[in-house]
Protein backbone atom coordinates (compact mmCIF):
# COMPACT_ATOMS: atom_id res chain seq x y z
CA UNK A 1 0.00 0.00 0.00
CA UNK A 2 1.27 3.45 -0.93
CA UNK A 3 0.05 7.03 -0.56
CA UNK A 4 0.36 9.62 -3.33
CA UNK A 5 2.60 12.56 -2.45
CA UNK A 6 2.65 14.42 -5.80
CA UNK A 7 1.20 14.09 -9.32
CA UNK A 8 2.62 15.24 -12.67
CA UNK A 9 1.24 15.03 -16.20
CA UNK A 10 -2.45 14.91 -15.24
CA UNK A 11 -5.46 16.04 -17.24
CA UNK A 12 -5.76 15.80 -21.00
CA UNK A 13 -2.17 14.62 -21.47
CA UNK A 14 -0.50 11.26 -21.83
CA UNK A 15 -0.79 9.29 -18.60
CA UNK A 16 1.44 10.89 -15.98
CA UNK A 17 3.49 9.96 -12.96
CA UNK A 18 3.08 10.04 -9.19
CA UNK A 19 5.48 10.20 -6.29
CA UNK A 20 4.37 7.72 -3.64
CA UNK A 21 5.45 6.64 -0.18
CA UNK A 22 4.93 3.07 1.07
CA UNK A 23 2.54 3.01 4.03
CA UNK A 24 3.82 -0.18 5.66
CA UNK A 25 7.14 0.58 7.34
CA UNK A 26 10.25 -1.57 7.19
CA UNK A 27 10.87 -3.56 10.34
CA UNK A 28 14.16 -4.72 11.85
CA UNK A 29 14.82 -7.91 13.81
CA UNK A 30 14.16 -6.16 17.12
CA UNK A 31 10.70 -4.97 15.97
CA UNK A 32 11.74 -1.37 15.38
CA UNK A 33 10.17 0.32 12.37
CA UNK A 34 11.70 2.62 9.79
CA UNK A 35 9.55 4.47 7.23
CA UNK A 36 10.37 4.10 3.55
CA UNK A 37 11.42 7.07 1.47
CA UNK A 38 9.46 8.49 -1.45
CA UNK A 39 9.42 6.54 -4.71
CA UNK A 40 9.57 9.14 -7.51
CA UNK A 41 8.14 9.16 -11.06
CA UNK A 42 5.92 6.10 -10.76
CA UNK A 43 3.64 5.64 -13.82
CA UNK A 44 -0.01 5.52 -12.76
CA UNK A 45 -2.94 3.54 -14.14
CA UNK A 46 -5.60 5.13 -16.35
CA UNK A 47 -8.48 3.14 -17.82
CA UNK A 48 -7.71 3.58 -21.51
CA UNK A 49 -8.09 1.72 -24.77
CA UNK A 50 -6.68 3.30 -27.93
CA UNK A 51 -7.71 6.95 -27.97
CA UNK A 52 -10.60 6.48 -25.49
CA UNK A 53 -10.10 6.94 -21.77
CA UNK A 54 -11.74 7.59 -18.44
CA UNK A 55 -9.56 10.31 -16.92
CA UNK A 56 -9.53 10.22 -13.14
CA UNK A 57 -6.09 11.37 -12.12
CA UNK A 58 -4.79 10.61 -8.64
CA UNK A 59 -4.37 13.44 -6.14
CA UNK A 60 -2.01 13.80 -3.20
CA UNK A 61 -3.30 11.77 -0.25
CA UNK A 62 -4.88 9.04 -2.39
CA UNK A 63 -4.13 5.48 -1.34
CA UNK A 64 -3.34 2.73 -3.82
CA UNK A 65 -0.96 -0.11 -4.47
CA UNK A 66 2.47 -0.22 -6.00
CA UNK A 67 3.24 -3.12 -8.30
CA UNK A 68 6.98 -3.69 -8.49
CA UNK A 69 8.31 -4.74 -11.90
CA UNK A 70 10.82 -7.57 -12.00
CA UNK A 71 13.27 -5.55 -14.16
CA UNK A 72 14.38 -1.91 -14.53
CA UNK A 73 11.61 -0.06 -16.43
CA UNK A 74 13.44 3.29 -16.84
CA UNK A 75 13.93 2.94 -20.63
CA UNK A 76 10.27 2.05 -21.21
CA UNK A 77 9.15 5.01 -19.05
CA UNK A 78 11.39 7.38 -21.02
CA UNK A 79 10.42 6.19 -24.51
CA UNK A 80 6.90 4.77 -23.93
CA UNK A 81 8.01 1.91 -26.21
CA UNK A 82 9.49 -1.58 -25.77
CA UNK A 83 13.11 -1.37 -24.63
CA UNK A 84 15.89 -3.28 -22.92
CA UNK A 85 16.08 -2.98 -19.12
CA UNK A 86 17.79 0.22 -17.98
CA UNK A 87 20.17 -1.76 -15.74
CA UNK A 88 20.62 -5.19 -14.24
CA UNK A 89 18.49 -4.25 -11.22
CA UNK A 90 15.75 -6.73 -10.28
CA UNK A 91 12.75 -6.35 -7.95
CA UNK A 92 13.74 -2.74 -7.17
CA UNK A 93 11.09 -0.59 -5.49
CA UNK A 94 12.07 2.23 -7.89
CA UNK A 95 10.49 0.19 -10.71
CA UNK A 96 6.97 0.57 -9.34
CA UNK A 97 3.64 1.10 -11.09
CA UNK A 98 0.72 2.76 -9.25
CA UNK A 99 -2.89 1.57 -9.24
CA UNK A 100 -5.16 3.76 -7.13
CA UNK A 101 -8.49 3.70 -5.45
CA UNK A 102 -7.96 1.67 -2.26
CA UNK A 103 -9.11 2.80 1.21
CA UNK A 104 -10.01 6.30 -0.01
CA UNK A 105 -12.84 8.49 1.32
CA UNK A 106 -16.38 8.91 -0.07
CA UNK A 107 -16.23 10.71 -3.45
CA UNK A 108 -17.93 14.08 -3.89
CA UNK A 109 -17.86 13.85 -7.70
CA UNK A 110 -18.60 10.65 -9.58
CA UNK A 111 -20.04 8.65 -12.42
CA UNK A 112 -21.86 5.76 -10.76
CA UNK A 113 -22.98 2.73 -12.75
CA UNK A 114 -25.62 1.56 -10.27
CA UNK A 115 -26.82 -1.56 -12.04
CA UNK A 116 -30.19 0.06 -12.69
CA UNK A 117 -28.96 3.32 -14.18
CA UNK A 118 -26.15 5.84 -14.30
CA UNK A 119 -25.78 8.71 -11.84
CA UNK A 120 -23.44 11.61 -12.55
CA UNK A 121 -22.67 14.13 -9.80
CA UNK A 122 -20.46 17.19 -9.79
CA UNK A 123 -20.50 20.43 -7.84
CA UNK A 124 -18.89 22.15 -10.82
CA UNK A 125 -19.93 22.56 -14.43
CA UNK A 126 -20.56 19.62 -16.74
CA UNK A 127 -19.23 20.28 -20.24
CA UNK A 128 -20.18 17.91 -23.03
CA UNK A 129 -18.33 18.29 -26.34
CA UNK A 130 -19.88 16.28 -29.14
CA UNK A 131 -20.92 16.59 -32.77
CA UNK A 132 -24.50 16.09 -31.61
CA UNK A 133 -26.31 14.92 -28.49
CA UNK A 134 -29.41 12.74 -28.62
CA UNK A 135 -31.44 11.96 -25.54
CA UNK A 136 -33.98 9.19 -26.01
CA UNK A 137 -36.07 9.61 -22.86
CA UNK A 138 -38.04 12.17 -20.88
CA UNK A 139 -35.77 14.81 -19.36
CA UNK A 140 -36.41 16.67 -16.14
CA UNK A 141 -34.20 19.67 -15.43
CA UNK A 142 -34.02 21.53 -12.13
CA UNK A 143 -31.35 24.03 -13.22
CA UNK A 144 -30.44 26.12 -16.23
CA UNK A 145 -29.41 24.67 -19.58
CA UNK A 146 -27.42 26.70 -22.10
CA UNK A 147 -26.98 25.89 -25.78
CA UNK A 148 -24.94 27.82 -28.30
CA UNK A 149 -26.83 26.16 -31.17
CA UNK A 150 -30.45 25.31 -31.82
CA UNK A 151 -32.53 23.08 -29.55
CA UNK A 152 -35.32 20.95 -31.02
CA UNK A 153 -38.28 19.18 -29.45
CA UNK A 154 -39.53 16.71 -32.05
CA UNK A 155 -39.33 18.71 -35.28
CA UNK A 156 -39.88 22.10 -33.60
CA UNK A 157 -36.84 24.37 -33.50
CA UNK A 158 -36.42 26.64 -30.48
CA UNK A 159 -34.77 29.38 -32.57
CA UNK A 160 -36.57 28.98 -35.93
CA UNK A 161 -40.13 28.00 -35.08
CA UNK A 162 -43.13 30.14 -36.07
CA UNK A 163 -46.45 30.82 -34.40
CA UNK A 164 -49.65 31.21 -36.35
CA UNK A 165 -52.66 33.21 -35.26
CA UNK A 166 -50.66 36.20 -34.02
CA UNK A 167 -52.96 39.18 -33.36
CA UNK A 168 -52.39 42.47 -31.57
CA UNK A 169 -53.81 42.80 -28.08
CA UNK A 170 -54.19 40.31 -25.28
CA UNK A 171 -54.69 37.23 -27.48
CA UNK A 172 -52.40 34.22 -27.45
CA UNK A 173 -50.65 32.50 -30.31
CA UNK A 174 -51.20 29.05 -31.66
CA UNK A 175 -48.69 26.32 -30.73
CA UNK A 176 -45.30 26.52 -32.52
CA UNK A 177 -44.95 24.90 -35.92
Amino acid sequence: MVQVQAVSGSGLNPVGFVDVIPMVHQQDGAGGTVPHGVIYDVPYFRLQGGHSAVIVDPTPGDIGIAIISDRDIANVKASRKSAAPGSYAQQDIADALYVGGFLNSVPHEYIWLTGSGVKIKTSGAMDIEAGSVKIGCDVSVSGDISASGDVKAGNISLTKHKHSGVQPGSGTTAPPE
